[in-house]
């Protein structure tokens, strides 16, 4: 009889484990779930103004990015000035990319953007590129004055590769020469675009931007010291309500993962 009894204890004490141990597995998965969505609720979407030029970079490393982080990117492209009369205008940014120091030093000295807070990003050339099946043939920006057709650069004013362009082009003596000849468009992957559809002989660009031509090669690049030096400051915005990830973000762009992408895409990394 007592091994009877002692039997069933055993039993009785075994089926109070197993059901202890149940309770406690059900008790934490609650807890996994709702880590999983205070993680959820801690991804962040970040508003980024940048020039038109950086489009195919940062949009492949955007992606690697948001997969990382499980934060979104939400890309606003266009001429450099164009975002900053957006920003100095209250659109949403967290971040500003621009293709010259003179448009971010314009948001710096309206107050949108701390001076402590800028750094260079990125460097660039500036090309002349033509459409492969042209029937002018333009080799060199000298050619240009005796060509009929039209040319394309950026807006002067708020389209940094057209104020280079125009740069050098009056620095090379050409500019009052073929003035009455040129388009302007309203970015610099506008121009890229007239190019490749033949609206125009010839087009200057950035050599990132003619890393994605299908149509259109370069003719020349354009003398370095025709024009000021090509650059890409960086900064997060100072009412960013985001600043701390923005800030983040801006540490990805400088990564070696992310210099690679930009190398691809034909930009240059700076060495300092």
């Amino acid at each position: 009889m007592k091994k009877i009894l002692a039997l069933l204890t055993a039993l009785m004490f075994t089926f109070t484990l197993v059901g202890c141990s149940s309770t406690e597995t059900k008790k934490d998965e609650p807890k996994e779930q709702t880590t999983a969505q205070e993680q959820n609720k801690e991804s962040v979407e970040l508003n980024v103004s940048a020039a038109a030029s950086l489009k195919d970079a940062l949009e492949e490393i955007n992606t690697n990015y948001e997969k990382e982080t499980g934060n979104k990117i939400t890309l606003n492209l266009a001429s450099s000035g164009k975002l900053v009369q957006q920003i100095s205008e209250g659109a949403p940014a967290d971040l500003f990319i621009s293709a010259s120091n003179a448009k971010m030093k314009e948001l710096v000295e309206k107050g949108n953007i701390e001076e402590s807070a800028v750094s260079t990003l990125l460097e660039n050339d500036l090309v002349m590129i033509v459409p492969k099946d042209a029937k002018e043939k333009v080799e060199k920006i000298e050619d240009l004055e005796n060509i009929d057709g039209k040319i394309a650069i950026g807006e002067v004013e708020t389209v940094p590769a057209g104020k280079y362009a125009k740069d050098s082009l009056t620095s090379l003596g050409l500019w009052d020469k073929i003035q009455d000849k040129i388009v302007y468009a309203k970015d610099v992957r506008a121009v890229l675009s007239y190019v490749e559809q033949g609206e125009v002989v010839a087009g200057f660009v950035y050599n990132s931007d003619a890393t994605v031509a299908e149509n259109s090669q370069i003719a020349q690049v354009v003398p370095a010291d025709s024009h000021k030096p090509i650059v890409y400051p960086i900064a997060v915005l100072k009412e960013s309500p985001n600043a701390e990830t923005a800030k983040s973000y801006e540490d990805f762009l400088k990564t070696e993962e992310s210099k690679k992408i930009f190398e691809k895409f034909g930009f240059k990394v700076p060495t300092k």
